[in-house]
């Protein structure tokens, strides 16, 4: 019978069966909308409510500091369109920095901004993925409002030093969005101790439901709504609220962080097995993610060009018929043949872009799965080998 391995855990993860027993009432009797007064509203309203309670104390922030979206996508759209639009309105700034290596969410809406009028400086990453501080210092101007920068990246797992940019950004009075999408509950983030004005998060990447995610805005920070329609959230995100999904994002949050420290050490050993075996191999695999200052979720590694002739897709496709799921990247671009935006960031050649893999891992991976996933990864490289 073929395996079924599941390695891209930083595309989704399984919702967790507590956090689906916690949800069901939401979808069944408790139905209320919580905008109404009666009975019926006051009970998803309570709901609402713990629940973002529950995530201001992961996060150590205030309760009112935190607001519910519908991703993390949507998260990241409210952070940059929302603060740069306020800050322009105020201050007349327009300029943002970012990198060329974060999510689309953010690219995109940076790239729609630059259509709007507003100046943004891309920064390279040093070859291994990494945005450091004195980047940032050195691209902050007069007229810079925003830094936006992911804390780890969703393609190769490096991990920016968002305590020390948050510094900067505070002294030089720039606003700050961390985008958290891969690190929120993985990682412990106190925002009572540090200057990050805004972050983004999903419950999808935490055994949580799709279609949920969170905002944190600090006390005092300028943001506009990017959603019309209704005084939700305290006027800056219209629509009704989507209890079931609030509620699932808010046991996921829970039950991830206060198990962060046993998952964070059993992907940390998966993923050095994972890498001693792919060492084995001699010259024949290139690893893109960085030694240092890396999650241990994420491994993004390429297939020596000169040895194999495969590239991302095709591997992808060989590894999906033997029952193993993995990826090349974001999950967001699937489809697209271009090479990894990340591994081009990173300055990495074409050829090598174009046959790397992502493998990921959970607190489910079992040593054996690594083992059966790259013993047959292993023999479709074989049957690839350049003569």
């Amino acid at each position: 019978m073929t395996p079924k391995i599941y390695l891209d855990y930083a595309a989704t993860t399984p919702i967790d069966e507590e956090v689906l027993k916690e949800m069901l009432p939401y979808l069944k009797d408790k139905f209320g909308n919580a905008s109404s007064i009666h009975f019926f509203g006051q009970v998803t309203r309570t709901a609402i409510e713990t629940a973002r309670d529950t995530i201001s104390r992961i996060l150590k922030a205030k309760q009112s500091e935190i607001y519910f979206t519908s991703g993390g996508t949507e998260a990241i759209n409210l952070a940059i369109f929302g603060a740069a639009s306020a800050i322009r309105k105020e201050t007349g700034k327009n300029h943002i920095i970012t990198s060329s290596a974060e999510h689309h969410a953010t690219l995109d809406s940076c790239e729609r901004l630059q259509e709007e009028g507003f100046e943004v400086t891309f920064l390279k990453t040093s070859y291994d993925g990494n945005i450091h501080p004195s980047q940032v210092q050195d691209s902050i101007k007069s007229n810079t409002a925003l830094v936006s920068l992911m804390h780890v990246n969703n393609e190769v797992g490096s991990v920016t030093d968002i305590e020390s940019i948050s510094s900067l950004a505070k002294e030089k009075k720039v606003l700050f969005h961390v985008d958290a999408v891969q690190s929120f509950a993985k990682y412990e983030i106190d925002l009572s101790k540090t200057q990050i004005d805004l972050l983004s998060a999903s419950s999808h990447k935490i055994f949580g439901p799709k279609g949920a995610g969170c905002l944190f805005i600090r006390q005092g920070t300028p943001i506009e709504p990017i959603i019309y329609g209704g005084s939700q959230e305290r006027k800056r995100r219209g629509g009704t609220e989507n209890t079931p999904a609030i509620v699932g994002l808010a046991k996921a949050a829970e039950l991830f962080h206060e198990r962060r420290k046993d998952n964070f050490e059993h992907v940390s050993k998966i993923k050095n097995r994972c890498i001693e075996i792919l060492k084995s191999w001699d010259t024949d695999i290139l690893i893109n993610s960085p030694s240092t200052n890396c999650s241990p979720y994420i491994l993004n590694f390429s297939m020596n060009q000169e040895k194999y002739s495969l590239n991302s897709d095709s591997l992808i496709m060989n590894l999906d018929l033997k029952g193993i799921a993995v990826s090349s990247g974001s999950a967001c671009t699937s489809g697209v043949m271009e090479p990894s935006h990340v591994l081009k960031a990173m300055n990495l050649p074409k050829e090598r872009a174009e046959r790397a893999l992502r493998f990921s891992f959970g607190r489910g991976t079992t040593y054996e799965e690594i083992e059966t996933a790259l013993t047959i990864l292993k023999e479709i490289l074989q049957s690839s080998t350049r003569k």
